[in-house]
């Protein structure tokens, strides 16, 4: 059933964090101690509680806790990422979704397959990647913004983060578009992003 799952959300390739979360596999690691196979499977059986509540007639919610996401991430999601781009790890914070990586621009593809003179210039080798994005969710729709982006702890200019967007997320990810509302699938009415945790509010329709 969960093959048509994806992470939410790469947030920039991670920015699609909060966006995988909510999105199917097919449309669409960690930095210290390996997340559990059996945190993985409990965040895959909350997930089928929210598909199987679908066609439900009262309302529902379902806790997600980080450390259960990270441990999907890594089990589940992390062959499916571009080759160049691993060691994804994800804080759930107040209404802020952040996520870190590493990533090698030497071996990861722009999205559109051509490369970008700019890009190649600036950004070689391998180097950890750092983004933050505030998500919003009300009334079954959702949308995200990319509010900092760092390479080696270092800020990225805004120009060059929306570069990054667009030649690496939005040509494999068009419906990942920053500030673009998208529709929340299994009947989900919003999703509250809390410190270490995320709750999911489903309403019948």
């Amino acid at each position: 059933m969960f093959k048509n799952l994806l992470f939410l959300v790469l947030l920039l390739i991670v920015c699609s964090l909060g966006w995988y979360l909510f999105y199917p596999r097919e449309q669409a690691a960690s930095l210290g101690a390996r997340p559990s196979r059996a945190e993985a499977d409990s965040f895959s059986r909350k997930l089928e509680q929210l598909a199987a509540a679908e066609k439900g007639r009262s309302a529902n919610s379902v806790e997600l806790r980080q450390s259960e996401l990270n441990a999907y991430v890594e089990h589940e999601l992390a062959p499916l990422f571009p080759k160049g781009l691993e060691q994804v790890e994800i804080q759930l914070h107040q209404g802020l979704i952040s996520g870190t990586s590493r990533i090698n621009f030497d071996t990861l593809e722009t999205g559109d397959g051509k490369p970008n003179p700019l890009l190649s210039a600036l950004l070689r080798g391998e180097h950890r990647l750092d983004v933050v994005a505030s998500v919003k969710t009300q009334n079954r729709t959702g949308a995200y913004e990319v509010s900092k982006v760092l390479l080696d702890q270092r800020e990225i200019p805004k120009p060059l983060v929306d570069l990054l967007i667009q030649k690496y997320v939005v040509p494999n990810y068009p419906a990942a578009k920053p500030n673009t509302p998208f529709p929340l699938p299994y009947n989900i009415d919003r999703a509250d992003i809390l410190p270490g945790k995320m709750v999911v509010y489903q309403v019948p329709r």
